[in-house]
Formats: C-alpha cells, sequence, structure tokens
C-alpha cells in the first residue's frame, strides 16, 4: 500500500530544501531559489516558515505552497505565492490539498494576484471567486516621445480640468509617524486588512526597493496612505503606484499632486493598478484606464524581464466579491524583485 503524502507547516530547516525544489521544478535562478535573506524577508515566521510543504515516502519534498500575511493576526489575511506540486505525485489532488491546508490554518481569507488563466476553473470549482485588476495611467503631457509606455498625442493634449485640493495636505511620513497617526482599526472591514507591521516591513524595511509613501492628511489627522515605487527602463523612467489605503475621497483631488511629481522627475506617466477603488474617483484625478486589448495605448505591467504589452492580472479570493475586497499591485508578490 502506498503511502499518502505528509503536508505540514515548513520549519527554518526546510530552507535550503525549498530553495532547491524552486530552482529545481518552478524557476530557475529564481529570487527565491538564490537569494536567501529575500527568502526569509518575505517567509520568514520566528521558527516556522509561511510556506506549506508536502513530503513523500522518502521525506522529500515535493509540493509547495507560498504565502504572505498581511498583518501580525493569528486570523490574518494571506496571499499566496510559489505553488507547484510534481507532476510524477502520486495524489492528484495534491496541489489542491496543499491550498486548503493553508485555510484549515484559521486564516480569514486567502488570495493571489497575479494567477495564470488556466488555474481559474480550479479556483471555480474551490468556490471562490476571481476577477481582473483595473489598470489607470496618468500620461506626463511634456513628453514627447515615450520609450517605455506607447501613449498617442490625442491623450497627452485633453484638456482635463483637475479638481482644486483645498483641504488635504500630502507629506511624505515615516514609519513612526504612520504607527502613530494612522488608525488601522478602522479598517478591520477591508480584506486585506493591513496593519502598522505590514507596513513597516512590506515598505519601508524592504531590502531591495525604495518606496516613496506618503500621507494624505485632513485638518492634521492621517486618513489615507499612498506608496509608490520608480521604476527605469531604457534610459528612462515612470511612476507606480503599488499600493493605496484609507479614505478613497481624497483621491480624486490628488491630479496636481502626482502631475508635479511625473513633471519634476521626468516620469513618463504614473499608472495604478488596482481592484476595489471606484473607478469615477480614479478617472476624477485625471487616470485613464488601459484597454486591455489595444496596441495603441501600451503601459507595460511587466519590467524583469520587461515587455512592451499590456497584460491583464487577475486573481482569486476565497470569498465573494464585495465592497471590501481591495487589491492592489504591491499585495501578495506581485512586486518583486526578479
Amino acid at each position: 500500500m502506498t503511502k499518502k503524502n505528509k503536508i505540514l507547516v515548513a520549519k527554518n530547516s526546510d530552507i535550503r530544501e525549498i530553495m532547491n525544489f524552486i530552482n529545481s521544478y518552478w524557476k530557475k535562478n529564481h529570487i527565491l531559489a538564490r537569494d536567501k535573506n529575500f527568502f526569509l524577508f518575505q517567509h520568514s515566521n520566528r521558527k516556522k516558515l509561511n510556506f506549506i510543504i508536502s513530503k513523500n515516502e522518502k521525506n522529500k519534498i515535493n509540493g509547495i505552497i507560498g504565502f504572505i500575511k498581511a498583518s501580525k493576526n493569528n486570523n490574518s489575511d494571506v496571499w499566496t505565492s510559489t505553488w507547484k506540486v510534481l507532476k510524477n505525485s502520486i495524489d492528484p489532488m495534491l496541489g489542491v490539498r496543499l491550498l486548503e491546508f493553508i485555510k484549515k490554518l484559521g486564516y480569514r481569507s486567502i488570495m493571489s494576484a497575479g494567477i495564470n488563466l488556466d488555474t481559474i476553473g480550479i479556483y471555480k470549482y474551490l468556490g471562490y471567486s476571481t476577477g481582473k485588476l483595473d489598470h489607470f495611467f496618468l500620461p506626463n503631457k511634456k513628453f514627447i516621445h515615450n520609450k517605455i509606455g506607447i501613449i498617442p498625442k490625442k491623450l497627452k493634449d485633453l484638456n482635463f480640468v483637475p479638481r482644486k485640493n483645498k483641504k488635504y495636505d500630502i507629506l511624505k511620513i515615516s514609519s513612526k509617524n504612520l504607527k502613530e497617526k494612522f488608525s488601522f482599526s478602522s479598517y478591520r472591514l477591508r480584506i486585506p486588512f493591513k496593519d502598522w507591521n505590514y507596513f513597516n516591513s512590506r515598505y519601508f524595511l524592504h531590502p531591495n526597493f525604495k518606496y516613496q509613501i506618503y500621507g494624505i492628511f485632513l485638518k492634521k489627522k492621517l486618513i489615507s496612505i499612498i506608496v509608490m515605487r520608480e521604476v527605469s527602463k531604457k534610459s528612462a523612467s515612470i511612476l507606480r503606484i503599488i499600493d493605496y489605503y484609507g479614505e478613497e475621497t481624497p483621491f480624486k483631488y490628488l491630479s496636481d499632486f502626482f502631475n508635479s511629481l511625473i513633471i519634476v522627475n521626468d516620469y513618463e506617466y504614473v499608472d495604478l493598478l488596482c481592484y476595489g477603488m471606484k473607478k469615477k474617483i480614479i478617472e476624477s484625478a485625471g487616470f485613464i484606464e488601459v484597454p486591455i486589448k489595444s496596441k495603441k495605448i501600451v503601459i507595460p505591467n511587466y519590467f524583469n524581464p520587461f515587455l512592451k504589452k499590456n497584460i491583464p492580472i487577475y486573481f482569486y479570493v476565497n470569498k465573494k466579491l464585495d465592497s471590501n475586497l481591495k487589491i492592489f499591485k504591491g499585495d501578495g508578490d506581485q512586486d518583486r524583485p526578479n
């Protein structure tokens, strides 16, 4: 009688074998396969790892799924990543069992952005919801020739009149400012719920990327957080909104703020990938939605390696799609170095 695969939460002693598995079966020279410090940054959980692994009868790993917590809570919302099972497994449902094992750990919700279209059927079979991130951009009207994106001149010539911002202050903030001034507890119903620990680790202490982190203040009260990152390619650069957390209404008044950033820093454009923000609010700030199938308007999503094409980003969540769900480019492992 063939023994069943053993599924368990990985320990620190499994790191080397997981990294080797990623290198051999997921992607050769992947950052999680070659950079132990980054591996620990993304998946360390004290003596354990935020990785579920399967071991065969020879006690060798034959399946993995990583996950990232959005808060320090035991019932945190989590994003999955790096999901791989060997094809010669004796258990044809092993991949699904790895995913379901995370659910049994008591996390409030499980989700992932950047899923393959081929796997959507699996999530629907499990009763999960799937969707696509919306993509918007605000062009630098002073640019004549774009190197990164393709933006028709007629879009730059649109006579958009920005809303005048007379009540919000937008200032760079420190991790300490964020901890002391932002009411994270007000957003516990939001999926994912992110706490200060998440923002501090994910953005302020990132080992590879430098993020620009701003706060939106109303009468000196910090009500929203904007996280952005500069991306360069082909001797040009753009600005990406990686995360937005807090009150959404102020976003419609940020057109002058974003225009100032892209003009002063010579960015081709600023873009935003998200799900759950109201399109009217985003468009009120002068942003234009990217037509995914268009070749005349191209706002690339992948930079390492660089692909000059529009690529839709799909996601799944084991909840119904409702107004509490807010997903951004920075969620999970979408904005990580390759």
